[in-house]
């Protein structure tokens, strides 16, 4: 019997991340043939054969609406989706060679009397250039002042994972898995849902280069060291999405109450202080009357979050559906997940989400942290409670 694949498994032989390979199933573009009772994706070998066709058609630049025609429409014409690609090329060689005629012309004028002016001149050139065989100058125009709004967010991501890098840091640590998910925030804003942006992004730098296609200001190798902490974050993701299904009832209405409570504080992510609000929002569990058994309650934590987030954050203007989980966070549910296992549960109990918080709190610990240590929590105590 051939062997099927699971999404990770797919992700890993292919380069493609978890996130592309689902958003191709949503989009009904790549739908896995079985699942499992779980409703994990299994990808048949005909998958991974269409899988090939759809990469090979995106190299020549078809839109993904158009491929999904093109492989389930007998009658969908090819030769007329090539002219049109032809004549959109034709289009932003027009335009480059127009700009690069005006620019040459000023670059002419100036030579005599700022030399310098013409190497930055010159090099501007090669930058739209490039660009434009990739971006409409819609795009272009918007990338450019997204670029400048964000550049103090991009330098500092960018020396975070140089650090990184020359710390020897590995992909697993708390420190490179917050970095990813701030990296991977960033880019999720940048392209602002945009997908033909992203697609555009992506082409530029597959054919150019990180060095190139950032203007200089990202190297290969800083690149590949961030992508693969981004797609590692997508892996435990999904890993810990699964074991998600093993919670007790009360510890899945913790987490809801926890979305709710972010929603409340106008925040789009969802950290360590989404667990404690929602541990202590359901007030009839032990983890909760262990903590006000310590003056720790709802109204206590969150007026401190309240103050402490107002003060390094900005309230998000659009709010998912469903808030994503921070690295810190997951590492908690990690913790917390081992606790129950430890303790031969089947199921995570609030209690175990508590004591994820305590332990991933003895080497620095999150916001969840820091409300238990100003109310002085005797965290051996709390310890001695929960288990």
């Amino acid at each position: 019997m051939p062997k099927l694949l699971q999404i990770g498994e797919l992700a890993k032989q292919t380069g493609l991340s978890i996130r592309t390979l689902r958003y191709y199933d949503e989009i009904g573009l790549l739908v896995p043939s079985q699942r499992t009772e779980a409703e994990y994706r299994l990808y048949s070998e005909a998958d991974i054969a269409r899988l090939q066709q759809i990469l090979s058609l995106r190299q020549l630049g078809f839109a993904l609406k158009e491929i999904r025609e093109c492989l389930e429409n007998p009658d969908f014409s090819l030769p007329n989706v090539i002219n049109l690609h032809l004549a959109r090329l034709q289009e932003q060689i027009a335009v480059s060679q127009s700009l690069f005629t005006k620019l040459s012309t000023l670059a002419q004028q100036l030579q005599s009397s700022q030399s310098v002016a013409v190497d930055d001149l010159m090099q501007i050139i090669e930058n739209l250039t490039m660009t434009q065989q990739y971006l409409t100058q819609e795009q272009h125009d918007l990338l450019e002042a997204r670029l400048n709004q964000g550049q103090a967010q991009w330098l500092s991501l960018l020396e975070q994972a140089r650090s990184h890098i020359t710390q020897g840091r590995d992909l697993n640590d708390p420190k490179v898995q917050q970095m990813a998910w701030q990296w991977r925030a960033s880019i999720l804003s940048f392209v602002a849902g945009d997908l033909q942006l992203y697609e555009a992004l992506t082409q530029l730098y597959q054919r150019e280069g990180a060095e190139v296609a950032s203007w200089g200001t990202l190297d290969a190798v800083t690149l590949e060291y961030i992508l693969k902490a981004v797609a590692l974050l997508s892996i435990r993701e999904e890993m810990i999405g699964f074991s998600l299904d093993r919670l007790t009832p009360e510890t899945n209405e913790v987490l809801t109450r926890g979305q709710k409570a972010m929603r409340e504080l106008h925040l789009n992510f969802f950290g360590t202080e989404g667990l404690l609000l929602g541990l202590l929002s359901v007030g009839t569990t032990p983890a909760a009357q262990a903590l006000k058994s310590q003056g720790v309650d709802f109204v206590i934590a969150h007026n401190l979050f309240g103050d402490w987030l107002a003060s390094c954050t900005v309230p998000a203007t659009k709010i998912p559906a469903e808030i994503p989980f921070t690295p810190r966070a997951y590492r908690v549910l990690e913790l917390s997940a081992q606790q129950a296992k430890q303790q031969g549960y089947k199921q995570m109990t609030p209690q175990h989400l508590l004591l994820g918080i305590l332990q991933e709190g003895e080497t620095g610990g999150g916001m969840a942290m820091r409300v238990l240590q100003a109310c002085e929590v005797d965290s051996v105590k709390l310890k001695q409670q929960l288990q």
